[in-house]
Order: structure tokens, then C-alpha cells, then sequence
């Protein structure tokens, strides 16, 4: 009886590992520390500007959801010059997280691994993301006006 007890823990136990690792996803995690820009002004920027008219193809929408809905604090994003690249970022850290990216000329699905893309590939991504979506940002705010206190963390430390 001890012994078939003993049995069924392990069978509950590998089962609940198995579903663990079956749902277990993994992300990017590409961050900003460096900037100051608050993730309230890029957000504003990114619903205003960046996505503004922005169609996102069913075939792109279902490589980074699977069906799934966007959350609130996640936008995909979409960077046309060479290379053509989709970002899925979220604003939970300021200003922001790159949590996957979908270039067809590195992957035919989504990368969300950086250990696939390398540190030099991670650190393309990052400058040009700094380049084209961050300090633009920061511009959008300043042209329209925006207090410090919007457009940068912590802002009385600047």
C-alpha cells in the first residue's frame, strides 16, 4: 500500500512537471535600463504614431499570439526599414521590454530565445530600437509639450 502511494506522488509529480514545462515560454527580455524614457510617454507614441494606422497580418498576429489575446501592457510593433522586423514589447519596466521579435530573414516563427540570435544580433535589435522608437519618443513628447514628469522616470533626478 506504501509502495503504491509512494507510486501515484511520483505519477502526480511528473505529471505536474510535465504540464509546467509544456505552458513554461520564454521571452526575450531585451531592456532599457539605460534610457530614462518613461513607459507612459512610449506607450502614448507607440498608440499615436507608431501604431497608428497599423494593419497587423493575421499570418503575424498568430506568430506572436497563437490565438491568444494581446494584454493590455503588450504592443506589437512593426519596423519596416531594412531589415523588416515585428516587435512584441511590454510596458511593465520602464520603458519597456522587448519580449519576442518575427524577422523572416533570421526565423520562419517567432524568436523568443536569445541564446538563437547571439549578442551581437541583441544588440542590433537594441540600438536600432533605441534609434527608431525610443528617441523618437522622447522628441514626440517634447514637441507636443508633455510635462517632464510624462515623458521621463523619475524625473526631478534629471
Amino acid at each position: 500500500m506504501i509502495i503504491i502511494k509512494k507510486i501515484a506522488r511520483l505519477i502526480c509529480l511528473f505529471v505536474l512537471v510535465s504540464c509546467y514545462q509544456v505552458n513554461n515560454y520564454s521571452y526575450l527580455f531585451i531592456d532599457f535600463k539605460e534610457s530614462r524614457l518613461s513607459s507612459r510617454i512610449l506607450t502614448i507614441y507607440v498608440d499615436s504614431v507608431i501604431n497608428k494606422d497599423l494593419v497587423i497580418p493575421d499570418s503575424v498576429n498568430y506568430i506572436f499570439l497563437s490565438g491568444e489575446k494581446l494584454k493590455d501592457q503588450e504592443r506589437i510593433i512593426h519596423l519596416k526599414n531594412k531589415p523588416d522586423e515585428w516587435f512584441m514589447i511590454n510596458f511593465t519596466n520602464d520603458p519597456c521590454l522587448i519580449e519576442t521579435i518575427y524577422n523572416k530573414n533570421l526565423s520562419d516563427t517567432l524568436i523568443n530565445d536569445g541564446v538563437l540570435l547571439g549578442e551581437h544580433e541583441i544588440q542590433r535589435i537594441k540600438t536600432r530600437f533605441f534609434k527608431e522608437v525610443l528617441k523618437p519618443a522622447e522628441l514626440y513628447g517634447k514637441m507636443h509639450h508633455f510635462a517632464d514628469s510624462i515623458i521621463y522616470q523619475n524625473p526631478k533626478l534629471y
